[in-house]
């Protein structure tokens, strides 16, 4: 390229533009070059006091992308150079060579500096689209340095002026961009024809000031563009990209650029930039599309649920909460491939990811690794292992019941099974690879194990929550065949005469024996089984109090029942007690419900109603446990309680622990003031009896007088007892 060119080229243009460059790319010192009889020649400069060197520039020209040096002391491509080892002693250099569409090279763009440093994101789109721009401008140049030597030839006629004006405008056209002024303390917005024609307006529609901008914009991207204007104002600079109606109702995407400026009289005013990105934007989003997703499914893809997965693995770490990763892979895919056809697995895919999602939360992930292999990755199912593990299988078991249903496609009725295989993110907190290998290792073992099913990478786990699954189906198989059973363990007054009982559910597992209700009752309030279980028990307490009231040593003894929250706050529990009671023939006044102090204070309204409703019919109520939970004397005095039980935590430790022997003190206190009765239960030792009997409690349950009997056991130690009288 001829430099004489340049020499009537307008340099102040460019001048301004480097110096507008060096400011908002925060690089103090820039230059242009173009090569010139073999050699590199300076076509413009700022920021330097005396003639920049080109040695750089020249191995800048001979690169197809960006040549960046952070430190060119520690470059040893350039750390010998003498602008390097003397003034100006640079120390940094950014320069990117000016290709023009053709593949000609133009020149080189350069920033440099005497610090080293390293460019963000922001500084390289800034230079970038600098150096497109210079490139352009050069082209520009060269195109209209031809145009003034035809206007010389015709006389240079004003048709050279019009024509470059042409050009100029079509220059911006291509780039997509234009220029506005915002005059702060007039409120007023000047926009170039270029952004009006952007935005699709005319002059008279816009209306002028920066209100009248934001109502085109969209309504999520306003506060985006609010701060930009903040950002400006404060530090000088700011940009933004937001999308603008227009009025056909479509909208594009505009990156916008201010700067902070002060016009001869001091008066701050924002000027810059507007560019249309929106073919940009429409590039990355299918970039992204293609990036991240599955084409077939329209799934996340692999690298997507990596991605996913290491975020939540990075955040287990500072946050305790589980999550769980489920490897799916579709059992004989193969054969369905080979038999009808890709375009039939295609089908099978598409469907497969269909319910899959179906199964699991809006903010779950499901994604496909490839062929027939999907992944699941569960957030935030709990904060122990064994409630994670448990949300894990429920879902996995939701994911094969659906995999299992029929499918149609086209013309084929198709059925297909999963193997999943599930890997816990808990304590133990593996790399993401690691956690994919043991999810995929669980896989493998549920294909093992004969497909169609579903196994934990931790056998130990797999242990457990088979264990609990197990443990469910057979309290249900339980309550079918009614394979519970009770005992009661006797009430006696201060002279040890049986004058009660309280009935206590037991289970007899056909394989692991008594199972103790402390492991059961749990999960039957869990799984709303518990009012099932309650009603039964209820009848049968009726019925064994028809029994004793026909035998003369028994048909005084009050049955005492604890009745779960959940099985009293159930709007028929009143009607049960009533069917129960009425069906059986029992007294009333024989049955004593135990109720804790949380049924009480939970509605305490309803609670009252339905305990005054059955009081009415002559039903006793003892307050269980009493001591342990949120006792208030106000609530005590309003409720038609019959009794209170001390619970055994303060009778064991009687004779060892001062504040339970005060509590226990306080309570016995408490039940005479109310003129309410109170018994202890738990009794094991004499010592105990004794503390309690001279405190003023004269009724007690536990070892020390009878263990929990079967119904004849009880008639017959009545029966022995009457016969020592």
């Amino acid at each position: 390229m001829n430099s004489e060119r340049w020499n009537a080229a307008p340099k102040s243009g460019f001048a301004d533009m480097l110096r507008l460059a060096t400011d908002i790319c925060g690089i103090p010192m820039s230059l242009v070059t173009v090569p010139h009889e073999g050699k590199v020649q300076v076509a413009y400069q700022h920021g330097f006091a005396t003639l920049p060197p080109t040695n750089l520039c020249t191995h800048a020209n001979l690169q197809d992308t960006v040549l960046e040096v952070p430190d060119t002391v520690e470059d040893e491509r350039f750390c010998n150079l003498p602008e390097v080892r003397s003034a100006p002693f640079i120390r940094f250099y950014v320069g990117v060579p000016l290709i023009s569409p053709s593949g000609k090279r133009l020149g080189t763009l350069a920033f440099l500096d005497t610090s080293p440093k390293f460019l963000d994101d922001n500084q390289r789109a800034h230079i970038s689209i600098l150096a497109h721009q210079i490139m352009l401008h050069f082209e520009l140049r060269r195109e209209r340095a031809e145009l003034e030597k035809l206007a010389d030839e015709l006389n240079r006629t004003n048709a050279q002026l019009h024509e470059q004006a042409d050009h100029l405008k079509q220059a911006q056209m291509i780039a997509r961009v234009g220029s506005w002024k915002y005059l702060i303390k007039q409120d007023r917005l000047q926009l170039s024809d270029a952004v009006l024609s952007l935005y699709g307006l005319t002059a008279d529609e816009f209306g002028g000031t920066m209100q009248a901008f934001v109502d085109l914009l969209h309504p999520d991207d306003r506060g985006a563009l609010r701060m930009a204007e903040a950002a400006v104002a404060r530090d000088g600079y700011g940009r933004v990209q937001c999308r603008v109606i227009r009025k056909g109702g479509d909208f594009g995407h505009f990156e916008i650029i201010g700067q902070l400026f002060h016009d001869r009289n001091g008066e701050p005013y924002f000027t810059g930039t507007t560019q249309d990105i929106t073919e940009k934007k429409e590039t990355e989003d299918r970039i992204r599309q293609l990036a991240y997703y599955d084409q077939l499914t329209g799934l996340p893809n692999r690298q997507f649920v990596l991605d996913r997965i290491e975020r939540i693995v990075a955040m287990r770490k500072r946050i305790p909460t589980d999550a769980a990763v489920l490897f799916i892979d579709l059992d004989n895919f193969k054969t369905l491939n080979d038999t009808h056809g890709h375009h039939i697995g295609d089908m099978l895919l598409k469907q497969v990811a269909q319910r899959l999602q179906s199964c699991v939360r809006h903010y779950d992930c499901v994604g496909r690794f490839g062929g027939d292999e999907f992944v699941v990755v569960l957030e935030q199912i709990g904060d122990r292992a064994f409630d994670c593990a448990t949300h894990a299988l429920h879902v996995a078991q939701k994911i094969l019941a659906a995999l299992n249903e029929p499918y149609v496609l086209g013309a084929i009725r198709h059925r297909t099974t999963p193997s999943i295989g599930i890997a816990l993110i808990d304590g133990d907190v593996p790399t993401t690879a690691e956690l994919l290998k043991r999810a995929d290792m669980a896989m493998y073992k549920a294909k093992s194990e004969g497909r169609n099913t579903i196994c934990f990478f931790s056998p130990q786990m797999q242990e457990a929550v088979n264990a609990r699954s197990q443990m469910e189906a057979d309290l249900r198989q339980a309550i079918d065949d009614s394979a519970f059973h009770l005992d009661y363990q006797p009430q006696v007054n201060e002279f040890g005469k049986i004058i009660g009982a309280e009935a206590l559910l037991r289970w007899t597992h056909p394989q692991r024996g008594v199972i103790p209700p402390t492991e059961f009752i749990p999960i039957a309030e869990e799984l709303d089984l518990i009012t099932n279980i309650g009603t039964w028990l209820l009848l049968q307490v009726c019925e064994q109090l028809v029994e004793w009231s026909k035998r003369p040593t028994t048909h005084g003894l009050v049955l005492s029942l604890n009745v779960s929250p959940r099985q009293f706050r159930h709007p028929t529990f009143v009607s049960q007690i009533r069917e129960a009671l009425s069906r059986t023939g029992a007294d009333p006044a024989r049955l004593k419900i135990e109720l804790t102090e949380s049924v009480l204070i939970s509605n305490f309204d309803d609670t009252r109603q339905k305990m005054t409703t059955l009081k009415e019919i002559g039903v006793q109520f003892a307050l269980d446990d009493f001591g342990t939970g949120y006792s208030s004397l106000a609530y005590l005095q309003r409720l038609p309680l019959d009794q209170l039980k001390i619970d055994q935590s303060f009778v064991a430790r009687l004779a060892s622990n001062k504040n339970d022997a005060t509590i226990t003190r306080s309570i016995i206190a408490l039940a005479h003031s109310l003129g309410l009765s109170v018994i202890a239960e738990g009794v094991e030792t004499e010592e105990q009896r004794r503390i309690l009997a001279n405190e003023g409690c004269v009724a007690f349950q536990g070892f020390l007088y009878h263990p929990p009997l079967a119904a004849s056991m009880v008639e017959a130690q009545m029966a022995a007892n009457a016969g020592t009288q």
